[in-house]
């Protein structure tokens, strides 16, 4: 029993000879590569068939539906299961070897291995502002430096959706060195945040996400102007959070950042259901057919707490992508009840606390 083949450790490889079959729509496509997944491997000396047999060596499933999908995937899991008999009696087959997006895109993700970055303006995934932490943490992920100057050193020049203090000056400055040497490559923060967007899990000492994968998978995933705006909230304010993880359904209590009286019921599911509503049960203004800041005050912050699994957290979020939310009026009707009977000491639930300098470093 053999599978038809098997793709290396190396970031780019070697494709000559070997065949794919593409079935299901990506969710998410880096928008630095130049073209779809298909000619990808077709660049790189593969061949493209669009059926899936024992000459295949690799099916790549898309996460969403498409033509073909789930046929294509039953093919490939009847061809292994025929290897695998035929093993047994000391025959050899072959059945192609079955990727997902995620490990597809990690293995032509780009390499930026001691590559150098410098940041000017305002970024809507800092909450508006240009926060050295978090975007020194984002680039460090992927093995590459920031620097401060603009020179001839310098590898990729960002800069931010808002304004900021010598953004135009340097910007004027990173054009003419383009232009002088064609080396620096000039980025707006949507194709920052697709660059150093990784499909690689770092790893605690248990196995699971550590927090700052987390935190860099959510990019690309959720909203980046809420997602910054959420980690403002967290790095300006304290919070205390009462939530529960019950049935695979997550729910919490989170404040309104622009109105101290106001409190939210944000709510996510293992299916990727989600919402966030008021007491009088009119729904988040934030939603706007995404997960709002709220949720992601209360996902952030029990991750980084500990008190919900990152990989858990992430898988959930994943799985909202492209969900519109829903309305639950009995989910908030109760939360907000428990909530009111924990306030006033009649309900024995817990707040989760933060505070800024948890947050401070990413």
């Amino acid at each position: 029993m053999t599978k038809a083949s098997k793709i290396g450790n190396e970031r780019v490889p070697d494709l000559i000879g070997k065949t794919f079959a593409f079935f299901g729509e990506f969710s998410y496509w880096p928008s630095y590569h130049p073209c779809a997944p298909e000619h990808i491997v077709l660049e790189h000396g593969a061949t493209v068939q669009d059926e899936v047999d024992d000459n295949l060596d690799f099916l790549v499933l898309g996460d969403l539906r498409g033509t073909g999908r789930s046929e294509a995937k039953k093919k490939a899991e009847s061809l292994k299961s025929q290897a695998e008999k035929a093993s047994k009696k000391g025959l050899t087959l072959r059945y192609p070897e079955v990727i997902d997006e995620k490990r597809f895109r990690e293995l032509f993700r780009l390499d930026l291995s001691g590559l150098s970055f410098a940041f000017f303006g305002g970024f809507d995934c800092c909450g508006g502002e240009l926060d050295e932490k978090l975007l020194k943490s984002m680039v460090e992920s992927v093995g590459a430096v920031v620097r401060q100057s603009v020179d001839h050193e310098l590898d990729y020049f960002v800069l931010g959706n808002r304004k900021g203090d010598g953004k135009i000056a340097a910007y004027n400055k990173a054009k003419k060195l383009q232009s002088e040497n064609g080396k620096l490559r000039i980025l707006d923060e949507k194709r920052f945040l697709d660059l150093v967007r990784t499909d690689r899990i770092h790893h605690e000492s248990n196995g699971g996400m550590d927090f700052p994968t987390f935190l860099s998978r959510l990019h690309g995933t959720v909203d980046d102007g809420k997602l910054g705006r959420a980690m403002k909230m967290l790095k300006t304010e304290s919070f205390k959070l009462y939530s529960r993880i019950h049935d695979g359904t997550l729910v919490g209590v989170v404040r309104s950042q622009s109105s101290s009286g106001t409190v939210y019921a944000s709510w996510l599911t293992q299916e990727g259901t989600y919402g966030c509503a008021k007491p009088d049960l009119e729904d988040c203004m934030g939603l706007q057919g995404s997960i709002c800041k709220h949720l992601l005050v209360l996902l952030v912050a029990l991750a980084r707490a500990g008190e919900i699994e990152c990989n858990l957290a992430y898988s959930w979020v994943d799985k909202a992508r492209g969900k519109r939310p829903r309305a639950d009026a009995d989910l908030v009707a109760n939360t907000f009840l428990q909530y009111k009977g924990a306030e006033a000491g009649e309900i024995d639930w817990r707040p989760t606390q933060t505070i800024p300098e948890d947050f401070y470093a990413y």
